[in-house]
Parts: C-alpha cells; structure tokens; sequence
C-alpha cells in the first residue's frame, strides 16, 4: 500500500528552550501521560496472561527448570504474606495445564499486539504524524512487533528485574549463581536496548532519526527504566509498604512497574524525536497527508486596508473657510472587509 506522502506545516513558532525542557514540553504536548496509562494497562495484561501461560507450557512440557522459576518470579515479586496471591495463581495454572498453555498465551499475544498497536500511536503523536497506519496495517504490524520486539523486550526486563528467581528456578549454586549475577545486567540490557530499537525503527508511521539518534533514545530509556526499577524496588522493600496494601502489594507493585516502565519508554521515545528535530505541537510543526496540507495551512492574517475620511472644512480666525484634516482617532478610519 502505498503511504500518503507527508510534510511539515507550520504552526507557530517554536521557542528556544533547553534541551530536557523541549523533551518534557514535547511529550506533554503529545498528550504522553494519557498514553503511557494506555501502554501500562496492556502492558499488566501482558505480563499476568504470559505468567499462567508460561505455567501451562512448563507443566505440558514436564519443563521442571521453568515451572520453578515462574513461581520464584511469584515470591520474588511480593515476598511474604503480600505474595499468597500470586502463588495461588501459579498452582492452578500449573495444575490448568494445557488449558492454561492456550488461553494463556493467546491472551498475552492478543494484549501484546495491542501494547504494540498503542506504542505505534504515542510515536506518530510524538513525532507529529497525526495518522496512524490504515486499520489492517496497523495491526498486523503491531502482531509482527510484539512477537519479535516485544518479546525481546520483556525477556530483557525480566532478567533484569527478576535475575534472582531465574538463579533459583535454574537451581544455579557456587561459582555459576555468581556468574549469572553478574553476566545478567550486560546480556538483559543488551535484549531489552534491541527490541527497544527495532521498536524506534517499525513502530512509527515514519523513520524516527538515524541510527545514532534512536540508540540515545534506547539509553536515555532504559537508563530511566533502570533507576525507575530501582526505587520501585527500595520503596516496596520498606516495611510500611507492606502494611499500607497488605495483600494488594504484588498488585500494586506490578501496576506501578508497567507505569513507570511504560513512561521511561515515551521520554526515550520523546528524546529520539527532539534529537531529530521531528515536528511537534510544541515546535509549531505537524505531518499531515500532501492533500490535506492545503486545508491546514494557516490563512495569513488580512492586511488592514483603511480609508481615511475626508476632512472636514474648518473655520479660522480670518472667517476664511479651508481644509484641514482632523487630528488621528479611533473611529477616523472605515474597515473596508478584504475580498
């Protein structure tokens, strides 16, 4: 199919701002809030349904290691009485079996591809494409992104996130527990930055920058998806946490990870479209259909034709009668209506 070709139309123009302050006032102005909730809300689908999936393929296939490290992942996530909940849904998905395998999986892959399908909307808005892909397009793309770029980038998270119950599913002791704890930050943060940037480079209705403009947006977000893991994790460490939800804390923890993951991979987004100097509500600019731009392109202000009045005749000291034209006033000029 061939796409309509687009180009920058001009707003208003754009204002000289720092840096960091032009890549928050972009993602402000893309409405990013909005969709990083939209993203975050897919995103727990992703994660609870691909959890009893991952059960169901592990007990279909007598896959012991797995199995282990799927419910390590349920203690690690909300260690103590706070976990009951998600150990309770580990059980029956390993008793479920092959029906947990199917609906399991099928539901991951369907909430999957829709994660995908609002990632493409939140970078066409942020690079300013106003248009998504056509309705078909766009979701066998999104299907084609979750199962390659998707699944890369929830791998890398979890190792990274969740290093430790993979440690103790594989049942790893000794030397090779140490090893794997050191080798899983450069071998996750090297999946999760390439699915990040096969995301950068399909999701878009339109190339985002070059290579090295998407890679700094890949950093700068897992760089914010690191530090946002980190205080997520001190702060649901802390004794009162556990006392302020109870039970609801894997929950809890959970939806706050999906957001904050969700937002660190808008302001990366955000950061790749300020490096490549995208157009952008805040920039003035935005991409419109070549036959639209027409129709968007802002009238130029009419030009103020004025008449003036004719003098009046005025009387002086010599009782002679001449002209002479009255001081400016408000109301001395007719607005004649341009055609």
């Amino acid at each position: 199919m061939n796409e309509p070709l687009l180009h920058a139309v001009e707003r208003w123009p754009a204002e000289a701002r720092p840096f960091a302050k032009r890549v928050l006032r972009r993602f402000r102005d893309a409405d990013g809030s909005s969709h990083a909730r939209s993203l975050s809300f897919a995103s727990m689908f992703v994660l609870l349904s691909g959890f009893i999936g991952l059960l169901g393929l592990a007990s279909a296939a007598n896959l012991r290691s797995i199995r282990g490290v799927v419910q390590q992942l349920a203690r690690t996530l909300s260690p103590g009485p706070s976990g009951r909940l998600l150990e309770e849904a580990a059980r029956q998905g390993v008793g479920a079996g092959p029906m947990a395998l199917i609906f399991g999986l099928i539901a991951a892959l369907v909430a999957a591809t829709l994660a995908m399908a609002q990632i493409e909307r939140s970078a066409n808005r942020l690079v300013g494409v106003d248009r998504d892909r056509p309705t078909t397009e766009r979701y066998v793309t999104a299907l084609i992104l979750a199962l390659s770029a998707g699944t890369l980038t929830v791998v890398g998270a979890l190792i990274l996130a969740a290093g430790p119950a993979i440690s103790s599913g594989f049942r790893l002791e000794g030397g090779a527990s140490t090893l794997w704890a050191i080798l899983r930050w450069p071998i996750g943060i090297a999946i999760l930055g390439l699915g990040l940037l096969m995301l950068f480079r399909a999701a878009p209705r339109v190339e985002l920058g070059t290579p090295r403009q998407r890679l700094a947006g890949v950093v700068a977000a897992v760089v914010l998806w690191v530090i946002f893991t980190l205080l997520l994790a001190l702060y649901l460490s802390m004794s009162s946490s556990s006392k302020t939800y109870g039970p609801l804390l894997s929950i809890i923890g959970l939806l706050l990870w999906t957001g904050l993951s969700s937002l660190a991979l808008h302001l990366g987004l955000a950061v790749t479209a300020e490096l490549a100097d995208a157009p952008s509500p805040a920039r003035g600019t935005v991409l419109v259909p070549e036959a639209e731009a027409t129709l968007r392109e802002p009238l130029a202000p009419a030009p103020d034709i004025r008449e003036p009045r004719i003098p009046e005749p005025v009387v002086t000291d010599q009782t002679t009668t001449e002209l002479q034209p009255q001081p400016a006033r408000s109301d001395a000029y007719v607005t004649i209506p341009r055609e």
